[in-house]
């Protein structure tokens, strides 16, 4: 048997397919506290809902059906006649439960969870936009070292296979074949080459030292790749309407620059447009250099892809959009990223119409 588990302000329900209330599991009658309960909720499955499920067991359900994934949920059913069920009739509940006394109090109570709701899901924001903002400097700082110790490993294999070099563009391919392989005559491709280098002999002892630093170097490569995904995943979540436009590495980036989405909510888009182009807009203050027009988002596909002409132009356009979909992630969390992606995309291809 199979029963629908269902999360609110005054606690956890056990409901049945044919919405009749199988279980109850109160919360604490603590506005923060419950605050706290819903948004961990969100997240995974709380002590709770499994004490719910533990009376359910009981009854002979084995089956717990929620509306939304998370952690430690194997069945979901998205806006299910149980959750319906529940909240339209959640007051009449709650008095009968002797949760609350009225349907006032109901209501001077769910405000209060709103208010408390609102200061831990800006509490956690701002936590998550400081880790994000640590691991793409962390990102940016791993990249100097990952060519520091390419260029480096490029340099002394190649007194050994200096073709290699030209052969292989990739620093991430080029140190991943030397931790694997070693000395040239060992390689599996590139026998023309090896049969014609004119590279120095090494040693075993050469050849086991350059293949610990080119191992130390693909670790690297492995760190920098898991940091990307952390801050995609991360900025996805953090800031989805910003992401979308921008991409997330990209808006990322513009994050840590800016420092928090509070300044980039609130700082204007002509000032968007320009993060990343501090030193050039101060070089052109003091006269020794054209007015920027752009600054990270010269990076986005839009202004690489475009005409020298249009860039500027474009440019413009981008930061707006930007700087709407970044208050929409601030203020009011909607997901607008569709209406504001095929918007973008309009005003644009007007441009080169032109």
């Amino acid at each position: 048997m199979k029963a629908y588990i269902v999360t609110t302000i005054i606690g956890v329900f056990g409901v049945s397919e044919d919405n009749k209330i199988l279980v109850y599991t109160p919360f604490k009658k603590d506005a923060t506290e419950v605050a706290k309960k819903m948004k961990e909720a969100e997240i995974q499955v709380i002590d709770e809902e499994m004490d719910a499920q533990d009376k359910l067991r009981k009854k002979g359900y084995t089956e717990f059906i929620y509306s939304s994934r998370k952690q430690g949920v194997k069945n979901v059913e998205e806006g299910n006649k149980a959750e319906s069920f529940i909240k339209e009739n959640l007051i009449k509940l709650s008095i009968e439960k002797k949760f609350f006394k009225d349907e006032q109090e109901f209501l001077e109570f769910y405000n209060q969870v709103n208010v408390e709701l609102t200061k831990v899901k800006i509490k956690l924001a701002v936590k998550k936009e400081a880790l994000v903002v640590q691991a793409v400097r962390a990102m940016e700082e791993l990249d100097k070292v990952i060519n520091i110790f390419s260029e480096r490993l490029r340099e002394w294999y190649g007194l050994h296979f200096p073709e290699l070099n030209k052969a292989v563009s990739s620093h991430e391919k080029f140190v991943k074949l030397v931790e694997k392989y070693g000395k040239r005559e060992n390689f599996e491709e590139f026998e023309g080459l090896v049969k014609e280098s004119m590279g120095l002999e090494i040693s075993e002892k050469d050849e086991k030292i350059l293949k610990e630093y080119a191992s130390v170097a693909s670790k690297l490569f492995e760190i920098r790749e898991k940091l990307e995904k952390y801050v995609k995943e991360s900025m996805e979540e953090l800031a989805p309407n910003f992401s979308y436009i921008a991409g997330p590495l990209l808006a990322a980036r513009i994050l840590s620059r800016a420092g928090s989405l509070e300044k980039l909510a609130k700082a204007p888009a002509s000032l968007i447009q320009l993060i990343g182009a501090e030193k050039a807009l101060f070089r052109y203050l003091h006269g020794k250099g054209k007015s920027p027009k752009h600054g990270l988002i010269y990076l986005h596909p839009y202004i690489q892809n475009a005409k020298e002409e249009d860039r500027g132009k474009i440019a413009r356009i981008l930061a707006n959009k930007l700087s709407l979909a970044v208050r929409i992630d601030y203020y009011s969390k909607e997901d607008r990223r569709e209406s504001l992606k095929k918007d973008l995309e309009e005003k644009i291809k007007e441009i080169l119409k032109k």
